[in-house]
């Protein structure tokens, strides 16, 4: 692994993409402005992004940033490849339009065994899963007693009466509930996913093939070190179905001269290839996990209970071993202070929003300091935790051993 690509990249190309969570490209180019900010503070390097463009479409957004310490400097082109417009189809449906196809792609994943298939995966992923259910039973429920104390009353028509007020109370509750316990953003994602592991969300096809070419181009350029690919939570299974076409468009995309690194961080692989109608994603993980010379890492956490922890995509879906991906884990309590984990610890969208967001603290996992940092991705993978320690309290690039933590730092 230590000889997979240089330990320090000159220029970079970074594209990623985000999960399930439409971002407007004005907040997209707030939050590079925190992230860029943050590794000054933290890891003292010197940061300057320029003012985004954006693509007509608006499926691609850019920056140029230049980070440099006191011995090194990288440039990086960061892309965001946006599928906004997706999100938003099943995001900007009427509130009873949301519940009916939520609430309906819920009984299909139960039916067809899939959730079943979750508890096997990952236990806490199984029982996140079971929350709008859960909800549902217990408003149902409430309604049902509801109903039932009318009915006996003895109020004239109390039965009649008894229907209408529960069916109302039901309505009420789950509308309530929508955007206070995030219900709404659940069922719309359960409604998406379910569409998008039977291939039946409209023009899709033609965005992946938009970001397969978007990685062609990027790994084909000649002036930069590393090409690093991500995709975060749903966005990871947008980037493997991306890459997968761009493999089969360029068979030798690896190997035109830059290092190319694949990351998926909290990632919904399984979500989606676990349902038994997803046989493209599965060719997708296969292709590209077959892929010569591409490094291929997965980032989990434990308290995330959106990702499914200690999982291996491959593995689990019964594919071929190759010995990738390279699972991770992160314990992400120590990418921030305590007292902002206190406040967050039980916010799990928060919580699993994390893995792109900035770090507070110095941690071997900073998504901006592997994104527009000095060391290669293949280099950190082999350093493991021993990674903190490259850069110094100035900023300066300090080249360390394998065991970094444990003996100590070369100079």
């Amino acid at each position: 692994m230590e000889e997979a690509g240089s330990r320090i990249v000159a220029r970079r190309r970074v594209i990623h993409v985000g999960g399930f969570d439409p971002v407007e490209p004005e907040r997209l180019d707030r939050r590079m402005e925190g992230g860029t900010s943050r590794l000054e503070s933290l890891w003292g390097a010197k940061v300057k992004a320029t003012p985004p463009t954006l693509s007509p479409d608006e499926r691609i957004i850019r920056w140029q940033v230049e980070a440099a310490g006191p011995n090194w400097s990288t440039a990086t082109d960061f892309t965001i490849l946006r599928w906004d417009e997706f999100v938003l189809r099943y995001m900007g449906l009427p509130w009873w339009r949301k519940i009916l196809r939520g609430y309906g792609a819920l009984g299909h994943f139960l039916m067809n065994g899939t959730i079943f298939r979750y508890f096997a995966a990952n236990l806490r992923y199984g029982l996140f899963v079971l929350y709008p259910l859960f909800l549902l039973i217990l408003f149902a429920g409430l309604a049902l007693s509801v109903a039932i104390l009318l009915s006996r009353s003895g109020l004239p028509a109390g039965g009649l009466i008894g229907v209408v007020a529960g069916l109302a109370l039901l309505i009420l509750l789950l509308h309530w509930a929508g955007s206070r316990l995030h219900v709404y953003f659940a069922l719309a994602d359960w409604a998406f996913a379910a569409d998008l592991a039977k291939g039946k969300v409209e023009g899709f096809d033609a965005c992946l093939d938009q970001f397969a070419q978007e990685i062609v181009r990027a790994a084909s350029a000649a002036d930069c070190d590393e090409v690093l690919l991500s995709g975060v939570s749903l966005g990871a299974v947008v980037m493997v179905e991306a890459l997968a076409r761009a493999l089969d468009r360029d068979p030798g995309l690896c190997g035109h001269g830059p290092s190319v690194t694949f990351m998926t961080i909290g990632s919904s692989i399984l979500k989606i290839g676990l349902h038994p109608d997803s046989d493209s994603l599965k060719s997708a993980i296969s292709r590209v996990s077959r892929a010569d010379r591409l490094l291929w890492i997965e980032y989990q956490s434990k308290v995330d209970p959106i990702n499914f922890f200690k999982s291996d995509p491959v593995r689990d879906l019964g594919l071929p071993a190759t010995g990738k991906p390279l699972v991770r884990t992160i314990h992400i309590r120590k990418t921030m202070t305590p007292e902002e984990y206190r406040g967050l610890r039980t916010n799990f969208l928060r919580l699993h929003r994390q893995f792109s967001m900035p770090n507070s603290v110095r941690y071997f996992y900073d998504f901006y300091l592997i994104c527009l940092g000095p060391m290669s991705l293949a280099w950190r993978v082999a350093l493991g935790e021993g990674s903190v320690h490259a850069i110094g309290p100035d900023g300066s690039w300090r080249e360390v051993a394998r065991q970094a933590g444990k003996t100590g730092i070369e100079t």
